[in-house]
This record gives C-alpha cells, sequence and structure tokens, in this order.
C-alpha cells in the first residue's frame, strides 16, 4: 500500500459498559413498577382529600338523605365523599412485578362507589359515579418522568 495510511482505534469499554447496565434494568422493571405503584397510592389519596376523579371532575356531592343519616350517626364529624371510616380510602394497595402493577382494593363495595349504580335493598338507592381510579394528566407525567429517571439511574 503506497500513501498515507491511519489508524484509529476507538476504546468503547466505557460505553458498552453503560449500556449493558442500562440493558440489565431493563430485565427486572420490578423496582419502577413499585415506584409507580407508590406514586398512584399518593395520587388517590389526593383524590380523596380533593374529593375528584382522574380527570379533575368533582366527586357528585353527598344526597340530602344521605348527609342527613351521617350527621345522625356521627354527629359533628366532617362530611366527606366516601370518607366516613375512611376504610375505602385506605384500603388502595399496590403489586409490583417485573412485567407491571396492579392498583386495587379487595374492599367489596368500591367497584359500586368508583362505577356507580342501583345498591341497596330492592336496589332502590341510585349511587352517582365517584372514579376513584385512573391515570390524570398529572399522573401520566409522573409516570413519564419516574421511568425517565429509572433508565437513567
Amino acid at each position: 500500500m503506497s500513501g498515507a495510511a491511519i489508524t484509529v482505534t476507538i476504546d468503547d469499554a466505557d460505553l458498552v459498559e453503560q449500556m449493558q447496565r442500562k440493558l440489565d434494568r431493563l430485565d427486572n422493571l420490578r423496582p419502577l413498577h413499585a415506584q409507580i405503584g407508590e406514586h398512584m397510592l399518593n395520587s388517590i389519596e389526593d383524590r380523596f382529600d380533593s374529593e375528584t376523579a382522574p380527570d379533575g371532575a368533582a366527586w357528585t356531592p353527598l344526597a340530602p338523605a344521605t348527609t342527613r343519616a351521617r350527621l345522625a350517626r356521627n354527629g359533628n364529624a366532617p362530611l366527606t365523599i366516601l370518607r366516613e371510616r375512611g376504610r375505602l380510602a385506605g384500603s388502595f394497595n399496590y403489586t409490583a412485578s417485573p412485567t407491571e402493577v396492579r392498583i386495587g382494593t379487595n374492599v367489596t363495595y368500591a367497584a359500586i362507589h368508583h362505577f356507580g349504580g342501583a345498591a341497596g335493598r330492592g336496589r332502590k338507592v341510585t349511587i352517582p359515579a365517584r372514579p376513584i381510579l385512573g391515570l390524570s394528566d398529572t399522573d401520566r407525567s409522573a409516570i413519564s418522568d419516574i421511568t425517565a429517571d429509572f433508565l437513567s439511574e
């Protein structure tokens, strides 16, 4: 070979190591899913405090009959929606696995309050939907940030 030649050697060991660490994190997403689960539990708690659905809509106020009954039972206790004793609000939990996070409750009456519908003896009472579970725009943004932070560690 005549003329001039140059040889370039690239030491990419650090880059390869960094990429391998990122790939290794993707093998077990349980820590990421646990962080998302914790965020969602906080978000659900905020919904009970603000009495709003994931889309920001206010929950339907208590019916006058419900207000009267609760005042009779509890005296001057605050008339919060879905929180007479706090059982439902305190029942939400999550399970994180390498492939998903599941958020929910084992309280059987949660569904009627979330979706609304007919309830009571003879289904004579209509309970309005007061959505609890779901992703707000803030949740979506937070989950995106949590994921980005997880992948950049």
